[in-house]
């Protein structure tokens, strides 16, 4: 008689997992998955800006991560087929899930739960990663020996609360990806220590800056004029100050509200300005087009031009990095350095012949950070001998001595071999060619026309003052500038450059 029970329901088969492989795998995703849960939990409550603890957490150990889930996949798959050329027949050949059956029905549940926990982190642990990449941290301390002094500079420059990437990235998924792919090799650079340094500029292939900088500084926006105050001292016994106040002719505008002149002229919405650079660091122009609205363009050349057109491959769309070239890492020289800290009551203008002595210890060469600090130091202690003996004047000593060091911290990297010199800035005209570039009356068009010199341009004297007077109020008063080394007019048949660039000695780019 036959029986009308059920049939059994089929034994439940050992999962496919269930192997040496898969073990090992699952030995490491748990281990990994655990220490990942108390790595990012612990960021998301005590966050710290520490790069080394990210770069472990949301790039080493992801990785281990995935690779012990791929051995268990990888176990699993062995497993498979192993069965099948061992019994051909008794499995089928693709998994059957039918959850009516208890032990499927828990393999199921407890597969969804591991899966939502897995793209869980996956999608924390990626958008971590994606921060962490865009981030100053990452950019300068991970790669520390050879960011170094950029990270510093950086930290220090007006930009330090910008993100690097909001410059040499952009917004947009498209730059994103290029620019992360295009890393790749100094990525493999610094792990093999095939780097150059110092890190060689410009930047190529870098986002134009209408695309970055225009994000925050755009030429409508820009200011018609603009007052700024220099300060100079001289290398002399009383560190005589000198002041001056120039009225900067900013320029910008719009064309619903008139073009504006002055400097920023040469990037406005009617204007294309295109040059030829013959050198890598874009120091030296022979070849300016301008060209302004729809009219034809002139071309203005050295009298070392080659005849001809220039390659059209090295011919350079003039943007804000032409003269803005340092915005975010700017190595600044000693008398820069100097003239500010003195102006700024940073260093003290009471100690006698402190810019001289200040100058000779920041412009000595040294082989490292700790050989620089020690010779200041000892060097500005031997000077002002005589005013330790006293403790106010000790105190004085030291804290104009530990400022010095500061600067000579912020500005050098004899390691790496940054300093000024390395780094041409092409704003302004004082002590790097900058302006003079193309404005030194030697460029001409074919009618005879030269890029003009003319200070005014640029910026008007409002007041220049010296010794007390400079500390007084301001007179506005204007006319044009008096050198104050009583030089006449003398130092107009030059440039700024001559005196006081890198050419120069110590003592003469002090005070002009």
């Amino acid at each position: 008689m036959a029986s009308d029970a059920p049939p059994p329901p089929p034994a439940m088969p050992p999962p496919l997992t269930r192997n040496t492989i898969s073990f090992l795998g699952w030995i490491v995703t748990v281990v990994i998955g655990a220490l990942l849960a108390i790595l990012v939990g612990a960021d998301i409550l005590f966050h710290r800006e520490d790069p080394y603890n990210s770069v472990i957490t949301y790039l080493v150990l992801p990785v281990f991560f995935a690779g012990g889930v791929f051995i268990i996949l990888f176990g699993g798959f062995l497993e498979w087929r192993r069965r099948h050329r061992s019994a051909p027949g008794e499995y089928p050949p693709l998994p059957i899930v039918d959850i009516n059956r208890p032990w499927e029905r828990r393999r199921v549940i407890a597969g969804a739960a591991l899966l939502a926990l897995f793209f869980g982190f996956s999608a924390v642990g990626t958008y971590r990663a994606y921060q962490f990449t865009d981030s100053p941290a990452f950019c300068g301390r991970v790669c520390h020996t050879v960011m170094k002094p950029e990270y510093t500079a950086y930290q220090h420059s007006p930009h330090a609360r910008v993100a690097c990437a909001e410059c040499h990235i952009g917004s947009g998924a498209e730059w994103y990806v290029k620019m992360k792919i295009t890393g790749l090799h100094q990525v493999w650079a610094v792990a093999t220590h095939t780097y150059h340094l110092p890190i060689p500029v410009p930047v190529e292939n870098l986002r134009p800056a209408r695309e970055t900088c225009e994000e925050c500084h755009w030429p409508e926006k820009f200011s018609d004029s603009m007052e700024k105050a220099i300060w100079r001292f001289s290398p002399d016994e009383t560190n005589t100050a000198v002041r001056y106040n120039l009225l900067m002719r900013v320029g910008g505008g719009s064309p619903d509200r008139g073009e504006g002149r002055g400097i920023h002229w040469h990037i406005g919405r009617n204007v294309t300005v295109r040059y030829w650079p013959r050198d890598r660091a874009r120091s030296d122009i022979p070849w300016v087009e301008a060209r302004i609205g729809e009219a034809p363009p002139r071309v203005f050349r050295s009298a070392d031009c080659p005849p001809g057109d220039p390659p059209a491959a090295e011919i350079r769309v003039m943007d804000c990095i032409d003269c803005h070239n340092r915005p975010s890492h700017i190595y600044q020289s000693p008398n820069q350095l100097i003239d500010v800290a003195l102006a700024n009551r940073v260093l003290d203008t009471s100690l006698p012949f402190l810019k001289r002595n200040a100058m000779d210890a920041l412009a000595a060469d040294y082989p490292d950070t700790p050989t620089a600090l020690a010779s200041i130091d000892r060097t500005l202690s031997e000077k002002y001998s005589a005013l330790t003996k006293g403790p106010r004047g000790e105190e004085q000593v030291k804290r104009n001595i530990g400022a010095l060091q500061n600067l000579y911290q912020q500005n050098f990297f004899p390691e790496q071999g940054v300093s000024w010199k390395i780094y041409p800035n092409h704003q302004g005209h004082y002590e790097f060619p900058g302006c003079y570039r193309c404005h030194d009356a030697r460029h001409a068009s074919n009618d005879g026309k030269a890029i003009s010199k003319d200070c005014d341009l640029c910026h008007q004297m409002l007041d220049q003052a010296e010794g007390d007077a400079a500390f007084g109020p301001f007179t506005y008063h204007g006319g044009p500038f008096q050198h104050p080394r009583n030089l006449g007019d003398i130092w107009k048949e030059g440039n700024c450059t001559d005196c006081h660039g890198l050419g120069a000695s110590a003592r003469l780019t002090g005070g002009g």
